[in-house]
């Protein structure tokens, strides 16, 4: 759950810097706006075969049969939340508005170099292997921790790509919707 609300609270400030932004890119010249923080296509957002809006039934297809598995009702969300992990991943389903007993995948994170993006990234990489697959990030710190963060779809998405710095490397892979 906390990390439901970390993620959400991440997707929001991220949704809010790039609307912030919106205004100064329209004002600087083209050259300038196009260093503003990447709105990247989904289809180079995943970890292994896994991919947003995965149905649960593919995911456990590829993954197998998860060490755990929890379903809460979640009062920000209005609705269950499925959480599946596994040994290098973890992932949060929600319900299709129409089929509330079948899942599909809006956030997922690993720690484990195991998993690649669709463009190759891993846990270990370095921000520059970041920044030369995906362009130019929205970037945040937190003391020594640095996050690169990608909008995905499009400007009006609440949606994120997010890669975890420390020490020069990836840490952390994170993808999340915002859920609305």
């Amino acid at each position: 759950m906390k990390k439901i609300i970390l993620i959400t609270a991440l997707t929001s400030l991220f949704s809010l810097a790039l609307t912030a932004n919106q205004g100064l890119i329209l004002a600087q010249s083209p050259q300038i706006a196009q260093t503003q923080g990447a709105i990247i296509p989904v289809a180079k957002v995943g970890l292994g075969k896994i991919r947003p809006g995965m149905p649960e039934q593919q995911v456990r297809r590829i993954l197998g049969k998860p060490t755990s598995t929890k379903t809460e009702f979640s009062p920000g969300v209005g609705d269950n939340i499925r959480t599946l992990e596994y040994p290098n991943i973890s992932l949060s389903l929600v319900p299709y508005v129409n089929k509330p007993k079948n899942f599909f995948v809006y956030h997922f994170v690993t720690r484990s170099s195991k998993f690649l993006t669709p463009t190759g990234v891993k846990v270990g990489d370095t921000q520059s292997q970041i920044i030369k697959a995906y362009g130019k990030p929205y970037i945040s710190k937190e003391g020594n921790v640095t996050f690169l963060v990608y909008g995905v779809g499009s400007q009006d998405s609440a949606a994120a790509l997010t890669f975890r710095i420390e020490a020069g490397k990836v840490t952390e892979i994170q993808y999340s919707e915002q859920l609305v």
